[in-house]
């Protein structure tokens, strides 16, 4: 892909991403979508528990649950969640960078100013039977999931379920490309309470039903993660030469 090109020069081009070797025998994996997972504080959980209430606004007509409620985050929740997931989220965007640079290039704290851009939020109240198929997040470019709650006896149901060569009830699973030799396409998680996961918006996924009387509450986040520069007074670069200052020192 190139950048100002006139007719008889191309000024600037996106950097390539080309892998170079540094052992003489190298396993790696250059081609997935990015998850990152942590685990929430008890009172991080306690807080968004006692900060749900029915009355929120219905969120559902712009989901695909099939799930009793879908309840949107409040703008004040909004700012809760980013402040705490904040340092976290950087972690996640760090590792990206130099993931899917092949090592080159790296978020940049001297020269730029990040923040979390919330596009929604919403909480996910599932009952028994009900499931959410399979779907991507739009209108940002990161998402997440955060568990909150699970009905009680549902470690009873799981230990029945994992008697089967493919246990799924009340899982997340995760889908990419396709299934081949050697290559992975999908993975379960199965939802602890505290357990926090962020991953791309792009990326399919889907919840499934589970039979336990009772409630398993998680919430999701869409997100974007942007970045200005920290001098004012900066002109506006090309995405090339704001990947050129991204560069890893050598």
């Amino acid at each position: 892909m190139l950048l100002n090109k006139t007719e008889n020069e191309v000024k600037e081009k996106i950097m390539a991403n080309i892998y170079t070797p540094k052992d003489e025998e190298e396993i790696f994996a250059p081609f997935s979508p990015i998850i990152g997972y942590k685990k929430m504080s008890p009172s991080f959980v306690e807080k968004l528990n006692n900060s749900m209430d029915e009355k929120m606004e219905d969120w559902s007509p712009n989901l695909v649950g099939k799930v009793t409620q879908e309840l949107k985050f409040t703008k004040e929740l909004d700012k809760i969640w980013a402040t705490e997931m904040g340092s976290f989220l950087m972690k996640y965007q760090s590792h990206a960078e130099l993931y899917t640079s092949l090592g080159k290039r790296n978020i940049q704290p001297d020269i730029f100013d990040y923040r979390v851009d919330v596009t929604s939020g919403w909480f996910v109240r599932q009952f028994e039977n009900e499931y959410n198929p399979i779907h991507v997040h739009l209108g940002s470019m990161l998402s997440c999931v955060g568990y909150l709650k699970l009905p009680d006896g549902i470690d009873e149901e799981w230990d029945e379920d994992y008697k089967d060569h493919h246990p799924a009830n009340g899982h997340i699973q995760f889908v990419y490309g396709h299934a081949a030799n050697h290559t992975g396409s999908n993975c379960l998680m199965k939802p602890q309470v505290g357990d926090f996961y962020v991953f791309p918006a792009h990326l399919h996924h889907l919840v499934y039903p589970f039979k336990t009387k009772g409630e398993r509450r998680s919430f999701s986040v869409n997100f974007t993660i942007s970045a200005t520069y920290k001098d004012q007074t900066q002109e506006a670069k090309s995405y090339a030469e704001q990947e050129k200052e991204m560069e890893v020192a050598k």
